[in-house]
């Protein structure tokens, strides 16, 4: 049967004609193979299924597909039938969604898969809020193993094999563990694990590969793929009651610390670990654990007690502790609970149940500044609900009929459709909540709807073309009129599928201009590609939810050609801590600083930003990270707060302005690359401390020439003219090659972008020769920026595995030097003299520190370029001492340095 399918099969083609970037992938698809494995990473939109399809029909085997729900399973078999095959041809000759009766294409669920692996029920799914669930199917007689290779399968195809239940997983390793000889396996997502920890980014890149080939978001909108988009986020304060909780914990939270210093208690603890008397023998804790201890003495400065200078050093190379915060006292009693071996067993526990009397501590976690509830209460503050009302009142004023915004979230709330056409105070976050605020603010003026698996709101005035589009899909409906508004719930026959089917098509028309709705339902595999605003007001998940959910909106909308879009972010603040008369006494050593602010929702959102691609607001450059949304900067006090959100709408209103810069940023090339890049910046750059050396050396030679070039003339005065000639001759060819490798030094260091150049060099190099960088065309590219401030270094012509490891290499060894397993110390010679420059020593990168032999792999290319360096292993008493030191007189720690890396597009 196999074989018949494969004969038919060779009469199948893609209809169209790839875009460049599909193309690209599909060129460079045998040789990513080699190992059995190709993976691809692609923005939303990008035809990822289209490729997923087309390398299967290359491989020519029959092949199982493996989605994360229902509606996505069912999208490959819509893709295959309307790209793929002719009119005239049967889907169900070529592609099955049954693992019982599978075809060329088997196209299933990962649970389907776990249920038939464990030989249990697939059950149905319980969700309300999906489009399509699964149905109850029986796998207690199937044997899984025996049908996939009676079926001939050798080619598995992973769809965002990131959205796993861990018990799917297992059942997946443990299938492929079984199959793998004879499977290649393709894996493909929108969003890689980014934000998931390295034991998790490790699990994942082992079941799917390293990325081969990655098909970004800019790319896709300098084809017109997708259409051109920013990020806005708004910001608010917590409402009045979540504000009086906030305050009574933190109140709580500091009555309790300043007893703890005040109370005679941290006096025990620091004579208990005895570093005040002295220090000696105990500097390898102290710098084992510095930042705990800094904590610690900063504590005890609070109470009034000394520490000795020599102890601040050693943990500071500046001399100084910080100020105050309740972050520190957080980060030292977690210390001294966790170690009862250093503080002792009744100390640790003395502290741990004087915190727990307290309920400051949750799952052994010391919590002062916040816990999990508050943190829950913050992140869907009803506050919220006042910027979703400001931005929709803004949008709607820029838009008017052509505005199609679509807010998402993360629960219906469907008990509070008792509040809807009252006014009661709204108490939550939800779909309900969301629709009754958002219609107190704009009713009359915009077309507003709720779309949830369990509840439909629409407009009465709507309410006959909506019916009449479901009457024409022989879709039954049934409407009940809600008191004191000119809205109605209306119910669908049928699935979820239909009501999506009919609201979106609603939506399309302009019947609708804001849907409101949860991320369950409209969040993942639907499409609607009129939105141009989206409203995130979903809070619980992870950075693959909100790709997926931020690419609603950048579709392509072919009856809206010049479409741009707007995508919202909400942030809740805290306010500044209001010292009333009643606080504890240490409130007066806490000084706030409106430089920063406190908010676990931004927070999340400047680790996600790493991973979203789009213009900077005011410069013609794309790159990933929150920097590039410059409006938000200090003060951060309710004035500065009230700033950004202004001229985060001012910006949002530009529409056209926006879409220009990115045309500007493409230019006039075709091509792009996406570098990994670090910027170095002023504090953070290597002084010409190689120059000054070199340069010493130089003018020694320059002197010792000129002695050597008398001497002769004192040994052969008698001798002839021509022969002093042959031996001046003689000596300023050897003292000249020294001296021009002396010159070739101190250009090489005569800035510190050209030392930058130099080190990133020798670390590039030594990549190469370990094998961690395969690509022979890898180049090292360093520049410094128009103002000559900061220094970008990045590596290209190399694959992303490789940019990535190479930038995480250049942030070691040029960021504060904190615990490496290896440190470089320049030596200095001036004659016969060598003396350590402390002030210039690197730390090892851990990917080269690995193996003794790379490190001195690293040495060498060092020496090589730029004299010697002396290497210590630092897990050894001798070792430490050099780490100590090193700590104490770097440059880079006493700035404290940290090299900052982001992606960027650059166009040729």
């Amino acid at each position: 049967m196999a074989n018949i399918l494969f004969q038919n099969l060779n009469q199948i083609s893609f209809h169209g004609v790839f875009r460049d970037y599909q193309q690209k992938v599909l060129d460079h698809a045998e040789k990513h193979m080699k190992d059995k494995k190709i993976h691809i990473v692609a923005a939303p939109g990008s035809g990822k299924t289209i490729l997923g399809l087309e390398l299967i029909r290359r491989l020519g085997h029959p092949a199982l597909i493996l989605s994360p729900s229902v509606t996505i399973r069912q999208q490959w078999g819509e893709r295959f039938e309307s790209n793929f095959l002719r009119e005239t041809e049967n889907m169900k000759e070529y592609l099955s969604f049954d693992l019982k009766s599978p075809s060329f294409i088997t196209s299933v669920t990962y649970q389907a898969l776990y249920a038939a692996y464990n030989k249990t029920t697939l059950q149905n799914s319980e969700s309300e809020e999906e489009l399509e669930v699964e149905t109850t199917e029986s796998f207690s007689d199937f044997d899984l193993i025996k049908m996939i290779k009676q079926a001939g399968v050798r080619t598995i195809c992973l769809d965002e094999a990131h959205h796993l239940h861990s018990e799917w997983q297992k059942a997946l390793e443990s299938f492929l563990d079984l199959m793998a000889k004879d499977l290649t396996v393709i894996a493909l997502t929108a969003t890689p694990p980014y934000d998931g920890t390295p034991a998790e980014w490790n699990r994942y890149t082992s079941l799917c590969g390293e990325i081969d080939e990655e098909i970004f978001v800019p790319q896709l909108v300098a084809q017109k793929t997708l259409c051109p988009h920013q990020d806005y986020i708004y910001f608010n304060y917590p409402a009045e009651k979540e504000i009086e909780i906030l305050k009574a914990y933190k109140t709580k939270a500091l009555s309790c610390t300043d007893e703890i210093l005040h109370g005679g208690m941290l006096g025990e603890i620091l004579q208990a670990v005895g570093v005040l008397e002295t220090h000696r023998g105990k500097e390898e804790l102290i710098l084992e654990n510095v930042k705990q201890f800094i904590a610690l003495f900063c504590l005890a400065r609070c109470s009034g007690i000394e520490i000795p200078r020599k102890l601040v050093r050693m943990v500071s190379p500046s001399g100084k502790l910080p100020l105050f915060k309740i972050s520190y006292a957080e980060t030292a009693f977690q210390f001294v609970i966790d170690n009862s071996e250093i503080f002792g067993e009744d100390i640790s526990e003395q502290l741990r149940t004087k915190l727990a009397q307290n309920t400051l501590i949750e799952k052994r976690k010391v919590c002062l500044a916040t816990n999990e509830k508050i943190n829950r209460l913050l992140v869907s503050s009803i506050g919220k609900l006042h910027s979703i009302n400001e931005i929709v009142c803004f949008e709607s004023g820029q838009l008017g009929n052509d505005l199609r915004m679509l807010i998402l979230t993360d629960h219906i709330k469907k008990d509070m459709i008792k509040i809807v056409g009252t006014k009661e105070p709204i108490d939550a976050i939800g779909t309900v909540p969301i629709f009754e605020s958002v219609r107190r603010a704009v009713d009359g003026r915009v077309s507003i709807a709720l779309l949830s698996g369990t509840l439909v709101i629409l407009p009465n005035a709507i309410l006959e073309p909506v019916l009449e589009l479901a009457r024409q899909e022989q879709i039954s409906c049934s409407c009940r009129e809600l008191r004191d508004v000119q809205y109605s719930i209306v119910m669908f026959s049928g699935s979820n599928k239909n009501k999506v089917h009919v609201i979106t098509e609603a939506f399309q028309r302009g019947y609708i201009q804001i849907l409101i709705g949860t991320k369950a339902l409209l969040g993942e595999g639907w499409d609607s590609p009129c939105i141009n605003s989206l409203i995130l007001a979903s809070f619980v998940g992870s950075f693959m939810l909100s790709n997926q959910m931020r690419g609603r909106a950048i579709r392509v909308d072919r009856n809206n050609p010049d479409k741009v879009s707007n995508i919202w972010h909400l942030v809740t603040v805290e306010p500044p801590m209001i010292h009333e008369k009643g606080l504890p006494s240490l409130l007066t050593k806490f000084t706030e600083n409106d430089s920063t602010f406190i908010s676990n929702d931004f927070d999340t959102l400047e680790r996600r930003f790493s991973g979203f691609l789009a213009p900077a607001y005011h410069r013609d450059v794309i790159e990933s990270g929150i920097e590039r949304l410059d409006v938000i900067r200090p003060p951060f006090n309710k004035e500065g707060i009230d700033r950004i959100n202004k001229e985060m709408l001012e910006l949002a209103g530009a529409r056209e302005e926006m879409a220009k810069r990115w045309e500007r940023t493409f230019g006039s090339g075709g091509h792009s690359d996406i570098i990994e890049l670090n910027e170095i910046s002023p504090k953070v750059q290597p002084k010409g401390f190689l120059f000054r050396n070199l340069l010493g050396e130089t003018i020694f030679l320059l002197i010792f020439y000129k002695v050597m070039e008398i001497v002769p003339q004192v040994i052969f005065a008698d001798v002839s003219s021509v022969f002093r000639f042959l031996i001046n001759l003689a000596l300023i060819m050897f003292f000249g090659y020294f001296l021009l490798m002396g010159a070739a030094r101190i250009f090489r260091y005569l800035t510190p972008e050209h030392t930058v150049k130099t080190l990133a060099g020798c670390v590039l190099n030594t990549l190469k020769e370990i094998g961690e960088i395969e690509s022979r065309e890898a180049k090292l590219k360093v520049k410094a920026d128009v103002m000559g401030f900061n220094i970008y270094c990045t590596l290209t012509e190399a694959t992303n595995y490789e940019k990535s490891i190479f930038a995480k290499a250049i942030k070691e060894m040029l960021s504060a030097i904190d615990n490496p397993r290896y440190i470089l110390i320049k030596r200095m010679k001036f004659l016969w003299f060598s003396v350590r420059n402390y002030n210039h020593s690197y730390a090892c990168p851990s990917i080269i520190d690995r193996k003794k032999e790379y490190v001195e792999v690293l040495v060498r290319y060092l020496q090589k370029s730029s004299g010697g360096f002396d290497l210590f292993y630092t897990r050894n008493e001798n070792g430490r001492k050099k780490l100590l030191k090193c700590r104490r007189k770097s440059y880079m720690n006493a700035n404290d340095a940290v090299v900052k890396g982001r992606r960027v597009t650059k166009w040729e």
